[in-house]
């Protein structure tokens, strides 16, 4: 079982977070992120999942991803952050984030989901910049698939665990 938190971006302080499905209040809530997750192309999206805080269910961030038997992996299609922690729209006014770790929380979900489905924890997945690239692989232990879409990431099953250990409920108490 995991134990998902994010931190509080002013004091540091974990934040306890779930995930659940995604409601429609959750991608109407989105109107004013980077992408409108009610546009037809989100809502034909598959699997997608709300990160919330358990205390007050704030939404900080959203998820689509498949089961993808082919490449025996979990595919990431689509992850956002909310507005109030979304670097790419805070950069614009100089604004901070009020949450550090949605991405990573969401990914250590993902990576459970693949190790549920028997697929050992790997996913694949794409950065959408090149910022996003050397995050992913400093970060979470991404490595680009091939040369042919330099973009295109995997999470082998090492750094899956790793990931999900970060997050893992200490069984012992």
């Amino acid at each position: 079982m995991l134990d998902l938190f994010v931190l509080d971006a002013a004091s540091s302080e974990r934040r306890p977070v779930f995930v659940r499905p995604a409601t429609e209040e959750d991608l109407t809530a989105t109107r004013d992120w980077q992408t409108n997750w009610t546009a037809p192309f989100a809502l034909g999206l598959p699997n997608k999942v709300a990160l919330c805080r358990l205390e007050t269910d704030e939404l900080l961030g959203l998820m689509s991803y498949e089961l993808n038997q082919g490449n025996l992996a979990v595919q990431i299609i689509y992850l956002e952050s909310a507005r109030h922690s979304n670097a790419n729209l805070l950069h614009v006014n100089d604004g901070r984030k009020r949450y550090i770790g949605i991405a990573k929380a969401l990914f250590a979900y993902a990576a459970q989901v693949s190790m549920e489905a028997g697929f050992d924890g790997v996913l694949v997945f794409r950065a959408k910049t090149t910022e996003l690239l050397d995050y992913y692989q400093r970060e979470f232990g991404a490595r680009q698939v091939g040369a042919y879409d330099p973009f295109r990431l995997v999470i082998w099953e090492d750094a899956a665990e790793r990931l999900i250990a970060e997050y893992r409920r200490d069984t012992d108490v």
